[in-house]
């Protein structure tokens, strides 16, 4: 069980308001992060996903090899600490230009490239080999695994976990209760009763799948004001629907990737769904879609305005 979640589950489940200067960039000076507990002694290591305990330090020679670790790494320290982030965010929802000058590492087993930038400290994310971490430590780096992208049960923990190993523990705290209180607020003039009831679906190839409770789909139905049709069924997870399945279902209205948008109308049999009949088949841009960290946020607000505006 990882210290640092069990510590901070009751902050993160709280959307909290914080003060009127607090804006979405967040603030890098020292100063500016303060807690009653600035007098309390510091933690010597945070515990990762590995449960291996890493030491806490000013690390100043970064690389992270996860998406998460890059969103919370540029809005939490100065970028001359940071050497490189995913190829991923070089290009993608979270306003790139923020990680401008940065190298780009395709993958957490891009060892050769990593190494030869010689960090301090190596941010991964989820099922790594783990001969590939440990090829990392033998070559002298600091790995911290993040563990699973499940949606905001993990992007929460991860936030704060960035934060302390990096010694900076309330700027972490900060960040994780603003994004707390901005999800809760997308919906928050959506009665209960008054909401209507969706699906994810994505199309891969012929296939069907889905994204329901313990994903970050889930959150974006939830946050937007949608109630969750999969994980009313009891599904979990990421769900691979058959055509049957998905008629069953038959969702009021199905949520998915841009581009299948006016695709999934057409596959044999669908004209019957409520959704297809009554157009209420709606596409979000997938890089926002599939973001199991911040774009969560701005996947709600887009889903919440499409559905209710």
């Amino acid at each position: 069980m990882r210290s640092v979640g069990m510590l901070n589950t009751a902050l993160l489940c709280v959307a909290i308001t914080t003060s009127a200067w607090l804006t979405w960039t967040f603030a890098t000076d020292a100063g500016d992060a303060k807690t009653d507990d600035a007098a309390s002694e510091p933690a010597r290591f945070t515990i990762d996903a590995d449960e291996v305990e890493v030491p806490v330090g000013p690390y100043a020679r970064i690389v992270s090899a996860s998406t998460i670790a890059d969103q919370v790494l540029i809005r939490l320290i100065e970028p001359s600490r940071i050497l490189a982030v995913s190829r991923h965010s070089l290009q993608g929802p979270d306003d790139p230009w923020r990680y401008e000058g940065k190298a780009g590492i395709g993958r957490a087993e891009d060892l050769e490239k990593i190494i030869a930038l010689q960090p301090d400290l190596v941010f991964i994310n989820g099922f790594v080999d783990v001969r590939h971490v440990q090829r990392m430590k033998e070559a002298g780096l600091t790995v911290f695994n993040l563990g699973e992208m499940r949606g905001v049960e993990t992007f929460l923990p991860n936030i704060i976990e960035v934060a302390s190993v990096l010694g900076v523990p309330e700027r972490g705290e900060v960040m994780a209760r603003e994004f707390s209180r901005r999800l809760s607020s997308v919906a928050a003039d959506i009665p209960r009763d008054a909401r209507e009831r969706a699906l994810y679906v994505g199309i891969h190839g012929d296939r069907l799948y889905g994204g329901t409770a313990g994903t970050s789909f889930h959150d974006v139905l939830e946050a937007a004001g949608l109630i969750d049709v999969a994980a009313e069924a009891g599904l979990r997870d990421w769900p691979a629907y058959s055509s049957e399945q998905l008629l069953s279902l038959d969702p009021p209205w199905i949520i998915t990737n841009d581009k299948s948008e006016t695709v999934l109308c057409r596959h044999p049999g669908f004209t019957k769904l409520s959704a297809c009949q009554n157009k209420r088949v709606r596409g979000v841009d997938t890089d926002l879609l599939t973001d199991p960290g911040l774009g969560i946020l701005r996947a709600a607000e887009a889903v919440h305005d499409t559905v209710y505006r």
